[in-house]
């Protein structure tokens, strides 16, 4: 916008002086120089207004509440980089202002965001006014440029479609019929367990790594949920140094391409949020080469597999021998629905693959990081781990989900873990129109963090205890906290997640497998939050365990 004003103002005064002061008239390649000169100082002169001069003296929200230590370009930029999580400093500004329900905050250049510090306010963005917000560009870039054309950067109508076709494959009645696969997987974790404590050197406990054993296990289970292919992940767990494989030799894979892009180091962490404001990817690192191959290659994979997957189910349909399944997977339900008459029907090859990569994405995050954070609440608060398996201990040998769903302290012990290790960071929006809160009016294009933890760790919703883990509080909510706005983990309203029933029940039927037959001793060394990500994601979290005995 700032371009084509200044562009419009540059045109209009060299028709002036080319026409009315200049005497005689300049030539064109004169007017051509002026113009240059003209358009760079005032472009200079109006982002550095922007930047230094209008958020500090000129901007309705300077009244704002919100850090003061900002850097003179950066803001609060540089300071989120080195927090020490990604929602830290949040948390942070809000128990500094606790009855502000808005903090502003400057960002990279200044720009001003706006962050909500109520229950009241998260009702009126993610429900009253769902759609006066639509997400911020920076965000839609980062998103797109790892997950491609999916849900997560689609807006407005074409938003609206896609998530009431996406509805069917996610709803209750068909996430049930992944029991088996959740069963199985939960299974094949205890014997990784196993597998680990055979590796220790006293073979009596054994040590895991809680991220990388839980992402390689719900990312096996949305394999088969959303591709319909078990990728045995899981499987290929190793814990000695001859059975582990060299990178650098590895047949370059799904899983390698996926680990490169979800599961970046600091510098490609770095490189991806900072290519959200700038354009970073031109930047001659390794990173940039190994993020940028192994986006190409896993698109690629992916839309042959859509390809191939079309081509069986069309040649099926014209020998009149395709039978549609109930328990189809996303990749099959996409197809189907794409064929005239489909709910789907016109679908893009690339929104399909982008709706691939990013449930893949999405749906395998939440589960295992809240299965990490629940491993950790565990170690350090035996009492807890020791109620759970208590009620554990009245369920069959092989128990129904639903028996699972319905223990009480279970069920509060995983919402705790969520309310204090919320697994996505937050969403990340900008006011499509005008819009009105608390009195204080935002025109169109302000930025709004709406950060998840926020509510969740407020110790005016909360309580004073709101650091401690205690499952039991969930059995006497009162006030704010009995609001479902205060409890974020899987947003709210029109746009809450999609997969949430299904990272429920990973989650239940994974945990009681694990407290079932172990019990977690202790964390075995001091772990870090990756930061800068868009998730709460514990890195180098090692627990040491026992099995119990029978």
């Amino acid at each position: 916008m700032d371009l084509l004003k200044c562009s419009a103002l540059t045109s209009l005064e060299v028709f002036v002086i080319a026409r009315v002061v200049a005497r005689p008239r300049i030539d064109w390649l004169a007017g051509i120089q002026t113009g240059y000169i003209l358009f760079v100082i005032q472009y200079l002169l109006l982002k550095s207004y922007r930047v230094f001069l209008y958020p500090k003296y000129f901007s309705p929200f300077r009244q704002l509440p919100g850090p003061t230590d900002n850097h003179f370009f950066f803001g609060q930029f540089l300071n989120l980089l080195k927090a020490e999580t990604p929602a830290s400093l949040y948390i942070k500004w809000i128990r500094e202002h606790p009855d502000a329900p808005l903090i502003r905050y400057l960002s990279f250049a200044n720009t001003e965001i706006i962050v909500p510090n109520s229950v009241e306010l998260y009702k009126e963005i993610l429900q009253t006014q769902c759609y006066s917000f639509q997400k911020a560009s920076s965000w839609r870039r980062m998103m797109k440029e790892i997950s491609g054309e999916g849900i997560v950067v689609m807006e407005s109508d074409k938003h609206r479609k896609h998530r009431k076709m996406l509805n069917g494959p996610f709803s209750l009645t068909k996430v049930r019929k992944l029991e088996p696969v959740c069963k199985s997987k939960a299974v094949e974790v205890t014997h990784v367990f196993d597998r680990a404590i055979k590796a220790d050197k006293n073979g009596s406990t054994g040590v895991i790594d809680c991220t990388d054993c839980f992402s390689r296990t719900t990312l096996d289970i949305m394999g088969i949920a959303i591709l319909g292919i078990d990728l045995g992940f899981l499987e290929s767990t190793a814990f000695d140094a001859s059975s582990k494989t060299d990178d650098k030799d590895a047949e370059f894979s799904f899983h390698k391409a996926y680990h490169i892009i979800f599961a970046q180091g600091r510098l490609g962490q770095i490189i991806l949020f900072l290519n959200a404001f700038v354009p970073t990817r031109w930047l001659p690192l390794r990173a940039n080469r190994e993020f940028l191959f192994a986006a190409s290659w896993l698109e690629k994979y992916l839309a042959e597999l859509v390809r191939k997957r079309r081509a069986e189910i069309t040649a099926s349909i014209a020998a009149g021998k395709y039978e549609s399944g109930d328990s189809r997977d996303l990749v099959t339900f996409l197809i189907e629905e794409s064929l005239p008459g489909g709910s789907a029907e016109g679908i893009k090859e690339i929104e399909i693959v982008g709706h691939l990569i990013q449930f893949m994405a999405a749906g395998h995050e939440t589960s295992a990081n809240a299965l990490s954070w629940s491993l950790y609440v565990m170690a350090e608060r035996p009492h807890i781990q020791s109620k759970l398996y208590d009620e554990l201990l009245g369920l069959d040998d092989d128990p129904v989900f639903i028996a699972i769903d319905k223990l009480p302290y279970l069920d509060n012990f995983i919402k705790e873990v969520l309310r204090l290790y919320s697994p996505a960071i937050g969403l990340f929006r900008e006011t499509a129109v005008d819009v009105t809160l608390e009195g204080v009016k935002f025109p169109k294009g302000t930025l709004f963090d709406i950060i998840t933890s926020v509510p969740m760790l407020n110790p005016l919703i909360w309580g004073s205890d709101v650091d401690d883990p205690d499952p039991t509080r969930w059995d006497r909510l009162s006030g704010d906290a009995a609001s479902p706005y205060a409890f974020e983990a899987f947003s709210q309203g029109p746009r809450i997640c999609i997969g949430r029933p299904l990272a429920l029940m990973e989650t239940k039927i994974i945990l009681a497998e694990i407290i079932r037959n172990f019990r977690i001793l202790k964390v075995e060394k001091e772990f870090t939050v990756e930061n800068p990500s868009p998730v709460m994601r514990p890195s180098g979290l090692e627990v040491c365990f026992e099995r119990i005995a029978p």
